[in-house]
C-alpha cells in the first residue's frame, strides 16, 4: 500500500519557561520520543493518548506547524523540515483544530470556505466549483450565506472541514475536533469524517479522547510520553482493557461493561465494541441458559 505519512525516529523537544519568586525557571520537555510509524494512504487512523502524551504534537508535525528536533517526518514523501515544501505539505495534509472559531476567518460561510483556495491562487471558476462541492459534502450548502458566528458548534466545525476540503487535500488531520461540541455536534462531525474516508478515499488522522469515535477506524495508535505504546485495530487494542487503562485512557462504554460482566463470571467475547454487539452477545448468552 502507498504511504501517506512516515515518521522515522521522530522526536520533538521544547523548553517550558515559568516565573517563580527566585526568578525564571526552565524545563526541557520531550513531547515526542523516537517515534517511528507509517500511515497508509486512504486509511482511517485514530491516535489516542492522555493530555500531554504527545498526540497533538504529532498532529502539528504532520501539518508542518512544528518541525522535528530529531528524526524525520515525511508527508507524501516530502520532508516536513524543509521550508520550501511547507505549503505543498499543508495542501496535501489539511488540519482541523479543536476550536473552529480559531480556524474560521470570514464573516460569510462560503467566503470562509473559499479563503484557502484563493490564497493558493486558484482561478475563480475553480474556486466556485470547490466551494460548492465542499459545502455539499459536509451538508452545509443551505448555510452558505450565513454568518459563522450564528452557527452551532457542530456546524462551525463542518464549515472548518469544508474549508480544508476546498484545498483538495489527500489527508485530513483532526486534532480533537469534537472536544468543544455537544453529543449531536460530535456525531455530525464524526459521521462527516467517516464519509470523507469511505466515499472519497481521504486519509484521516483523528486525534481524540472520545473512545466511541474510534471504533470504526482501521487502526488505533496509542501514544504515551511521546512513544507509541499500542498499535492495532480497535478490537485488538480495546480488548486489552487493563493495558489501555494503565495509560490513563478509557475504552468504549460497551467494551468496559462487557469487561466488568466477564469479571463477574459471564461468558462474553473480549472484543465487544458497541452496544449493539453487547446486546447481541447477552441475548445469545440468555438463549443458551
Amino acid at each position: 500500500m502507498e504511504e501517506m505519512i512516515r515518521a522515522e525516529h521522530l522526536s520533538y523537544e521544547y523548553v517550558r519557561t515559568w516565573e517563580e519568586e527566585s526568578g525564571s525557571r526552565q524545563e526541557r520537555i520531550q513531547a515526542l520520543d523516537d517515534l517511528s510509524l507509517s500511515i497508509e494512504k486512504g486509511s482511517f487512523v485514530a491516535v489516542l493518548g492522555h493530555n500531554g502524551s504527545g498526540k497533538s504534537t504529532f498532529a502539528k508535525e504532520i501539518n508542518a506547524l512544528l518541525k522535528p528536533t530529531g528524526g524525520v517526518l515525511y508527508v507524501r514523501g516530502m520532508d516536513t523540515a524543509q521550508d520550501e515544501l511547507v505549503w505543498d505539505i499543508r495542501q496535501s495534509a489539511g488540519m482541523v483544530f479543536q476550536n473552529p472559531d480559531n480556524q474560521i476567518v470570514a464573516t460569510i460561510v462560503e467566503e470562509d470556505v473559499a479563503f484557502g483556495p484563493e490564497n493558493l491562487g486558484i482561478p475563480p471558476e475553480e474556486i466556485r466549483r470547490r466551494v460548492d462541492a465542499a459545502l455539499e459534502t459536509v451538508g452545509m450548502t443551505a448555510f452558505r450565506y450565513d454568518t459563522p458566528s450564528k452557527l452551532s458548534g457542530g456546524q462551525k466545525q463542518r464549515v472548518a472541514i469544508a474549508g480544508v476540503l476546498a484545498m483538495k487535500p489527500e489527508c485530513i488531520v483532526l486534532d480533537e475536533p469534537t472536544a468543544m461540541l455537544d453529543p449531536m455536534g460530535r456525531k455530525d462531525v464524526i459521521d462527516t469524517v467517516k464519509r470523507l474516508n469511505r466515499e472519497q478515499g481521504i486519509t484521516i488522522v483523528l486525534i481524540t479522547h472520545y473512545m466511541e469515535e474510534t471504533v470504526d477506524a482501521d487502526r488505533l495508535i496509542v501514544i504515551d510520553d511521546g512513544k507509541m505504546v499500542m498499535d492495532g485495530t480497535p478490537r485488538e487494542v480495546f480488548r486489552q482493557v487493563e493495558k489501555v487503562k494503565s495509560f490513563g485512557l478509557d475504552v468504549p462504554p460497551a467494551t468496559f461493561l462487557a469487561w466488568k460482566l466477564r469479571k463477574m463470571g459471564l461468558s462474553l467475547p473480549e472484543d465487544i465494541l458497541t452496544k449493539e454487539e453487547l446486546v447481541g452477545a447477552l441475548c445469545r448468552l440468555k438463549s443458551n441458559i
